[in-house]
């Protein structure tokens, strides 16, 4: 097959859904039948940016219902990708280990196809559920239905968010085949794996630059390690708001595993308190109100702990791992942006930190005061 075309400037990366419509139609009749179609193909509002996201509807034959699916495509390596492996067959035993072990709601995975020369990389089909998402862009606190929300109407959401986390986090080694997330090149222990796996991304990321607030960031994560972290459990990774889809305030849908790891409990619930923090800080430097009182880290770690019977400890430094996960993916979709002409290099590499004066603080005490 000839490589697929790239025609939207604002994001080259992605590829185009009536091009691939006619690929994936022909992947149907190989992988699934015969009289398989696939038709409606075509590319969500809001795609995120470390793959691609497909919409599309399956028929298996003509006298079987249509099946709504979602096709997650890994990104190609040319386009710089923002991570520097995408295992979306990891991602699909993830929801599935959950499917297993809990109720949370994690889509079925029916196809997982390794072979590129459908659409030029592999690709997972998970089936469609209906929700909605809290948007990015613009953030979710800028307007639309969740700041529209009642405040009880929020609390119900960060309460079902903390119980997905808890739930979660009922699943560890002792109990479930976790193996496949295990990452001892990294480490030993699997905070060490965590810090380690981010260093070696750090690394990969910077390319030929450096980054001198990341790397004083690993410096105060090593001299202020837990002495005695948190149980091991399953670790979402990409543990926010944003990734689920919800109904009614609740969550239907418990979505983008690509960072799923295993490590303490904390690591999840810093991640869910900061990517929120963040988007407060963006509304409030531009004069909106945001939603201060939502997602604020002490009120989501006490319903969190409630919830799990787990006592969170050493808060503050998994606040300042999950800046740092951050930082690293900065670093990364900034240089994207700057590779393709969409921004400009910074004069000063730390401002590639789209977040830096909320890390240079953490580094300083002052962000908890």
């Amino acid at each position: 097959m000839a490589d697929l075309e790239y025609r939207d400037m604002d994001t080259p990366w992605r590829r185009d859904p009536a091009e691939i419509t006619e690929r994936l139609g022909a992947w149907a009749t190989k992988a699934v039948g015969a009289e398989a179609t696939v038709t409606d193909v075509q590319a969500p509002d809001g795609n995120g940016m470390s793959s691609e996201t497909l919409l599309f509807t399956l028929r298996r034959a003509a006298d079987v219902a249509p099946e709504p699916c979602v096709a997650r495509l890994a990104p190609l390596p040319s386009l710089y990708p923002v991570f520097p492996a995408y295992d979306l067959e990891l991602q699909k035993r993830a929801m599935n280990v959950v499917a297993e072990h809990t109720d949370v709601p994690v889509p079925a995975t029916p196809f997982y196809e390794a072979d590129e020369a459908w659409v030029g990389t592999p690709f997972l089909v998970m089936n469609r559920i209906d929700g909605v998402v809290p948007t990015d862009v613009p953030p979710y606190l800028f307007g639309g239905w969740v700041f529209d929300g009642t405040d009880e109407q929020r609390a119900r959401m960060q309460a079902s968010a903390a119980s997905v986390l808890a739930r979660l986090h009922e699943i560890t080694p002792a109990n479930a085949d976790l193996a496949f997330l295990d990452r001892p090149e990294h480490g030993v222990e699997a905070i060490d794996q965590a810090v380690g796996y981010q260093r070696w991304y750090y690394e990969w990321a910077r390319g030929d630059e450096r980054f001198p607030l990341i790397e004083r960031t690993f410096d105060w994560l090593d001299a202020h390690r837990p002495a005695q972290p948190s149980a091991t459990v399953l670790n979402w990774g990409d543990s926010r708001i944003g990734n689920m889809l919800w109904r009614d305030y609740e969550p239907v849908a418990v979505l983008d595993w690509e960072m799923a790891a295993v490590g303490p409990a904390e690591i999840d619930l810093a991640w869910m308190a900061f990517l929120h923090h963040f988007f407060q800080d963006i509304a409030e430097r531009v004069g909106m109100p945001g939603l201060p009182d939502f997602l604020r880290r002490d009120d989501l770690a006490a319903e969190y702990e409630a919830q799990s019977g787990h006592l969170v400890r050493d808060l503050e430094w998994y606040d300042v791992f999950a800046a740092l996960r951050f930082a690293v993916v900065s670093v990364r979709t900034t240089a994207r942006g700057i590779a393709y002409g969409q921004s400009e290099k910074p004069a000063d590499n730390d401002d590639y930190v789209m977040f830096r004066h909320l890390l240079e603080q953490m580094l300083d005490g002052s962000y908890w005061h």
